[in-house]
């Protein structure tokens, strides 16, 4: 179930920083952030609710699953001092329960907390480049990670999001998933797959 993806790592990690290098070193005033709607908002807050699903997949077909997840997404712009005219650093909370279909049934169940830059391209489209991890309780035996039991889930990816109104937008992406027990059990092989996304968001004011 080993894939290799150093493109896509290194790709969204280089989006991920690209707004805090071009921070970095250049002074200015406190800039409020601004929704959506374009009302201003001070700090840390609120600005995104989402729900999703998707198809993981892994080598040869030996790891299939439907993941169903829910997102809560913080703006902390104001944390790296980033101007919002430049994009949104988010940080998300991701709890996800995710049906395994192969190598045999079960569930893989989790939280995954996500550092995510949106970078706008127009009025209703934005990428998205994001970097998460968390503990992941997968409930069949495997030879990669032997028996039922708690690991943890990295995932990194990109996409976009398209604003079909003022209310609604439209998600779409793709992430490389990794998981493993960090080594505090034997095996530890470590299961890797892709997954393709498809969800829908709503902007909080």
């Amino acid at each position: 179930m080993k894939t290799t993806s150093p493109f896509i790592v290194l790709f969204t990690l280089l989006l991920l920083l690209m707004p805090i290098v071009m921070q970095a070193g250049q002074p200015h005033p406190a800039t409020p952030a601004f929704s959506r709607s374009g009302t201003s908002r001070q700090g840390v807050f609120l600005d995104e609710v989402a729900v999703g699903s998707g198809y993981a997949w892994g080598e040869q077909g030996t790891f299939r699953a439907y993941p169903v997840y829910v997102r809560l997404g913080f703006d902390i712009n104001s944390v790296f001092g980033m101007n919002p005219r430049q994009g949104t650093i988010q940080l998300a909370f991701e709890p996800f329960a995710n049906a395994v279909a192969e190598p045999d049934k079960g569930v893989e169940a989790g939280l995954d907390v996500f550092l995510r830059y949106l970078h706008p391209l127009s009025r209703s489209v934005t990428v998205v480049s994001e970097i998460g991890s968390g503990p992941a309780y997968l409930g069949i035996d495997t030879p990669e990670q032997g028996r039922s039991g708690i690991n943890f889930l990295t995932q990194i990816g990109i996409g976009t999001r398209i604003d079909m109104s003022e209310m609604l937008s439209l998600n779409l992406g793709y992430r490389f998933r990794h998981l493993s027990c960090a080594g505090l059990r034997q095996p530890n092989e470590g299961i890797d797959s892709n997954l393709l996304t498809l969800g829908l968001s709503v902007p909080i004011r």
